[in-house]
């Protein structure tokens, strides 16, 4: 080897990885009852994001209200089904057993279900 090999300089660029954060996201069902805990964003669903102290305690018994979570004893919620304008399930007018699809050119009433925390 001679000198000039020697003496030649590198310059070397890194760059680390971006780092994103973790989302951790509770799932639930209509009724507000937990259906999972995960970290996985591609999962359809309602959900709410939560913080890590709530992900690793992973409560079953937890609710999920107004898009907060309730640590409410189950016999202190109640369960109430509302006519609603906007928003539920079509039913027959004078049946709220009968569901309705949208091809149902009759009388329809829409009702929601509410969670009321006591």
């Amino acid at each position: 080897m001679n000198t000039e090999e020697k003496s030649s300089d590198f310059v070397i660029v890194w760059e680390p990885p971006k780092l994103e954060a973790p989302e951790f996201r509770l799932y639930y069902d209509d009724t507000g009852a937990v259906i999972c805990y995960t970290g996985d964003k591609s999962m359809q669903g309602n959900y709410i994001v939560i913080d890590a102290h709530t992900f690793a305690a992973a409560r079953p018994d937890v609710r999920v209200i107004d898009g907060r979570i309730s640590n409410v004893a189950p016999n202190a919620v109640v369960y109430k089904l509302m006519p609603n304008k906007t928003e539920g399930k079509d039913c027959h007018v004078e049946d709220i057993s009968v569901l309705i699809d949208d091809s149902y050119i009759g009388k329809k009433q829409k009702w929601k279900l509410n969670i009321y925390e006591l």
